[in-house]
């Protein structure tokens, strides 16, 4: 790991390449690797590395993150009015995401240790060492209408919603990026 002093911002893309649209996040910050970053940046592919992120966490706790991964949301969840569609793209601030994201198991106390989602580590982190990561969650619908349905299919290959999306979610990452350097 670099040196947590010289690193301000943590980008970190999340999910499982081997299953379309799901491995969003990672195909983000492939992209992002390619691209000049600012230094102080660190661009940080945690596929489906789970727990095995705490010491990341631990390390850079004082850096703020841009977390990118997929969501499955079946309708709107600022609007009754209208379903979410694949491709939709969410920016919600981390210290709001602890609150509102759930692992899908009953109960807001359970934690999984056979299938982890981006918010048990979270949550479990907070538990552990009593911090709350700071930054934004960019979230990618990986659900919703769709002519073809790339949800949790076995292929490294992104639906044609999810992939027309990258240029706008790597133009949020830079958004974040600038905001956190200003």
């Amino acid at each position: 790991m670099k040196n947590p002093e010289r690193i301000k911002t943590i980008i970190l893309g999340v999910g499982n390449i081997l299953l379309g649209d799901e491995g969003i996040g990672v195909h983000i910050v492939k992209k992002l690797q390619e691209e000049e970053i600012p230094a102080g940046v660190l661009v940080i592919d945690g596929s489906t590395a789970g727990f095995r992120l705490f010491p990341l966490f631990e390390t850079y706790r004082n850096c703020k993150f841009i977390i990118i991964d997929a969501v499955g949301i079946s309708r709107d969840v600022y609007s009754e009015k209208h379903s979410s569609c694949r491709g939709d793209l969410y920016e919600i601030p981390l210290k709001n995401f602890y609150d509102i994201a759930g692992s899908g198991y009953p109960g807001t106390d359970f934690i999984s240790f056979h299938q982890t989602a981006l918010i048990d580590v979270l949550k479990l982190f907070y538990l552990t060492y009593g911090i709350k990561i700071d930054g934004f969650f960019i979230g990618i619908n990986i659900n919703g209408k769709s002519s073809k349905n790339n949800t949790f299919t076995f292929s490294t290959k992104l639906s044609e919603a999810v992939e027309k999306k990258i240029p706008e979610i790597i133009g949020l990452v830079k958004k974040n990026i600038a905001i956190f350097a200003g």
